[in-house]
C-alpha cells in the first residue's frame, strides 16, 4: 500500500496579513417614529465603525434632501438609490453607499401578484475594489408572515439575476431585510440546504462566524420592535458567495449594529450586522 497522502483539493488557506472589508446592512425604518433623533443615532453609530460598504433597506428621499446622500456625506462616500414607492409624497427604498467607487448600478423590480405586491426591488452596485469587480446587492422583502410563497418567488429571482452575472475574484454579496428566519424555506433556498436555484448557494455570514449566538434583528429588547407584540427573530442577513483565492471575501466576524440606546430611543426597529469580509 502506498504511504502518499494528497492534498485536500477543497482547502483554501486565508493570508494572515489579508486586509478587511467590512460591510454593513441595516434597516433604517424610513421616517417612522422618533426619525429626527433616531438619524442622529444612526449617524452616530456609522461615525463609530465606518464601514466600507453599507446596504440600507428603508431609506428615506425627498425632493430637496436623502437620507443616503447624507450618510455618504458623512463619510464622503459614493451612493446609489432605488426607490420602492412613495409614501406620503416621500421615497421609500433600497441604497447602496461606497467607500470604494461606484462603476455602474441597476434597480431590478420584483414583480408579484397585485395583491401581494409591495414594489420590492433588487438593487445592484458594482464596484471597483483593488482592481476587480465587486458585485453587492441589496434587497427588502415582502414584509408578512403569511407572504412566505411570495419571499419564495423574490429569492429565486434574486438567485437568477445573480446566476447571470459575470463571474469575479470576488465573490458575490447580497444583503438586506428578508423577512424571514433561517430556517424558513425561502433562506434554506440561498443557503444550500434546500434545492437551489441555477446551483447558487450563498453563506450566511452571520451563521459562519457566530454559530453559538441566535443574533436576533428584531428583538423585544428594542421597544420599537416590542410594540408589534412579535418574537425575536433574525430576519436581517449578508450573504457571501464562496471565497476566491486565498479565502478572499471569507467571512471573518460579524456583528450586530443599531444595539445601544439613548434616552430610551434605539437608531431603527431593526438591529442591522456588520461583516468583516477577508479582503
Amino acid at each position: 500500500m502506498s504511504s502518499k497522502s494528497f492534498p485536500d483539493p477543497d482547502a483554501i488557506t486565508i493570508e494572515e496579513n489579508n486586509d478587511t472589508l467590512k460591510v454593513m446592512s441595516w434597516n433604517l425604518w424610513w421616517k417612522f417614529e422618533d426619525y429626527l433623533e433616531r438619524q442622529k443615532l444612526i449617524f452616530s453609530e456609522i461615525e463609530k465603525l465606518t464601514p466600507d460598504i453599507m446596504c440600507f433597506q428603508e431609506v428615506w428621499e425627498e425632493e430637496d434632501e436623502s437620507q443616503a446622500d447624507k450618510i455618504a456625506s458623512l463619510l464622503g462616500y459614493e451612493f446609489v438609490y432605488g426607490k420602492s414607492f412613495d409614501f406620503d409624497g416621500v421615497a421609500f427604498g433600497n441604497a447602496i453607499i461606497s467607500k470604494y467607487p461606484i462603476q455602474d448600478h441597476s434597480v431590478n423590480y420584483m414583480a408579484a401578484e397585485q395583491k401581494y405586491d409591495e414594489k420590492r426591488l433588487l438593487l445592484h452596485a458594482q464596484i471597483l475594489y483593488k482592481e476587480m469587480n465587486l458585485d453587492i446587492m441589496c434587497t427588502h422583502l415582502n414584509y408578512k408572515y403569511e407572504h412566505q410563497h411570495v419571499r419564495e418567488d423574490q429569492v429565486k429571482y434574486i438567485l437568477k439575476y445573480i446566476s447571470n452575472l459575470k463571474k469575479s475574484k470576488f465573490p458575490v454579496i447580497l444583503c438586506g431585510d428578508f423577512n424571514a428566519d433561517p430556517n424558513s424555506d425561502e433562506i434554506r433556498m440561498i443557503t444550500g440546504h434546500r434545492k437551489p436555484v441555477e446551483e447558487i448557494v450563498l453563506r450566511d455570514s452571520w451563521n459562519m462566524t457566530n454559530p453559538e449566538s441566535l443574533g436576533f434583528t428584531w428583538s423585544n429588547k428594542n421597544r420599537y420592535a416590542k410594540k408589534t407584540l412579535e418574537s425575536d427573530r433574525r430576519i436581517d442577513y449578508i450573504f457571501v458567495g464562496k471565497a476566491g483565492s486565498k479565502g478572499l471575501g471569507h467571512p471573518l466576524s460579524t456583528i450586530l449594529v443599531g444595539t445601544d440606546k439613548n434616552n430610551n430611543r434605539f437608531p431603527s426597529d431593526h438591529f442591522g450586522i456588520m461583516t468583516h469580509l477577508a479582503g
